[in-house]
């Protein structure tokens, strides 16, 4: 009976989501680490661990009795031989070999690929992309990443680094990217480029986000930039269409490209829909060719913040 659960693992810039999941894809225990408390290879290895045997216990089994893990990494993975290439945001992990490290630790089998390539996985699978044939999603959170599926199969490319959409050039003159380059998509819709706007919008005064920012402490966060735009602050209206702007020109490029029938778009900073989604849409109808821009649907995710571990679980499953 144990052996019907599987535990999906997606590794955030911001926390390590770990949870338990069926064979019809729910997810019914959660295990939440901080990324930064197990940043390092050999930390993430143990607390992945640790969180691994309690979710097996849970349902009175152990991790060598489980049919498996998957992981989504947040940068570049060999996902063949389950080796991490290099994380963009986190520091200290380079051609990390992670599937055999788990697998050593767990005794179970384990897989491992790009962290946005599980979203896609997860909503084809179970959420917003089911039934398209042509499916980019993306995730909207500390940087942007992105998964691309094209006849119910994970579009890789020639070195398996398909689906970047984050570091496609929209403004060469633009701000310097974690990659290092100037102008990246991730550096104008990252959650760090929120910040940074929101930053420049309080020092020339605006209200109510800096009531907000300074009741929180003075931590900033995409999310307070959301809730200083719906109680009417002006500034902070301007930034998400700004966002919603450099998304747009962003997602054109893609339409054009890949005339996809679908586009889902996750993370946390896609919570503030309402807020972007209309500067989005008339972004991509005015940019993206009109026969591509006919075909598209642009949609929400549907499996929240369990997209990621739903997704880990079914790239397990294909590698059975």
């Amino acid at each position: 009976m144990s052996g019907r659960w599987t535990v999906g693992v997606d590794f955030g810039g911001t926390n390590v989501k770990a949870g338990l999941v069926s064979p019809a894809g729910r997810v019914v225990a959660t295990r939440l680490l901080s990324s930064k408390a197990v940043g390092r290879p050999a930390r993430f290895v143990e607390g992945l661990g640790e969180a691994v045997e309690d979710l097996a216990r849970s349902v009175g089994s152990r991790p060598d009795k489980l049919r498996g893990v998957g992981v989504g990494a947040p940068g570049q993975v060999d996902a063949e031989r389950g080796v991490v290439l290099s994380l963009v945001n986190v520091p200290g992990w380079r051609r990390v070999p992670l599937r055999r490290l788990l697998e050593r630790r767990l005794g179970c089998r384990c897989a491992v690929d790009n962290d946005a390539n599980l979203f896609a996985l997860g909503e084809f699978t179970f959420g917003a992309g089911r039934g398209a044939q042509c499916l980019v999603c993306l995730t909207l959170g500390t940087g942007l990443g992105g998964g691309i599926i094209v006849n119910g199969a994970l579009y890789r490319g020639a070195s398996g680094a398909a689906g970047e959409p984050g570091h496609m050039v929209i403004d060469p003159d633009g701000p310097r990217c974690g990659c290092g380059v100037k102008g990246c998509l991730e550096a104008h819709v990252g959650a760090a480029a929120l910040v940074r706007m929101g930053r420049r919008a309080i020092r020339q005064g605006a209200e109510p986000l800096r009531t907000l920012v300074r009741k929180a402490g003075g931590r900033l966060t995409p999310a307070l930039l959301g809730q200083a735009a719906r109680q009417g602050d002006a500034a902070a209206r301007r930034i998400w269409v700004e966002f919603g702007r450099s998304l747009g020109i962003g997602l054109g490029n893609m339409v054009n490209l890949l005339n996809p029938d679908r586009i889902v778009l996750g993370g946390g900073v896609a919570g503030a829909w309402a807020l972007f989604y209309p500067t989005l849409i008339r972004t991509v109808r005015a940019q993206a060719l009109e026969v591509s821009a006919r075909a598209v649907g642009i949609v929400r995710a549907r499996l929240g913040d369990h997209a990621g571990i739903v997704g880990a679980a079914v790239l397990l499953w294909r590698t059975a």
